[in-house]
């Protein structure tokens, strides 16, 4: 009964959410495909990138965290919210760990700290600035990579407020969990 009622809880969620889901692998996509046939040097290019993280944003903002909403009306444990708040996590930190990959491939001096030699290639940049995107989401920040250009200064910001508004969101939705009392293993 219990699994049942669990696997119907991540499937009605994942039909939920999977216009965010394809919203950032469709960027993604869409990133490493542009950037193979546009100049880099072009100075619109991560101009670009900031006017899509930015309404990238006010969807996960506006449109999931609604969805997300509903979803978690329909939890009955804290671990289906840790799973629900976990995905959306790295859905947004993967995000924004794709734009600034794009803002490095059109600008190599958009942020210090990353390695600028011939043998690190996309999926490398991909993975030191997903750390970037973590340590950032975190609010950790040490130091190591920074954002210099302001088109990376700004889609900093951007991730800085969304982790914000994740965290309040998460905060102020945990009494709407209708934890089930019958089962004490949860």
């Amino acid at each position: 009964m219990t699994i049942s009622r669990h696997t119907h809880f991540l499937v009605s969620y994942f039909r939920q959410i999977s216009p965010a889901l394809l919203l950032v692998v469709g960027i993604a996509v869409a990133y490493v495909y542009f950037m193979q046939f546009v100049d880099h040097r072009l100075s619109w290019v991560p101009y670009l990138v900031l006017l899509l993280a930015f309404f990238k944003t006010l969807y996960f903002t506006f449109f999931t965290f609604r969805q997300v909403n509903k979803s978690i009306r329909l939890c009955h444990s804290f671990r289906q919210l840790l799973s629900v708040f976990g995905i959306l996590i790295v859905l947004i930190i993967f995000s924004f760990a794709a734009d600034y990959t794009c803002l490095n491939a059109a600008n190599s001096n958009s942020f210090k700290g990353l390695e600028t030699t011939a043998g690190f290639g996309y999926l490398d940049h991909l993975f030191e600035l997903f750390y970037f995107s973590v340590v950032t989401f975190a609010s950790v920040g040490y130091g190591d990579v920074a954002p210099l250009s302001t088109p990376a200064k700004l889609i900093t910001i951007i991730e800085i407020g969304q982790s914000f508004v994740m965290v309040i969101f998460g905060l102020s939705n945990i009494n709407n969990i209708h934890i089930n009392t019958n089962n004490p293993k949860r």
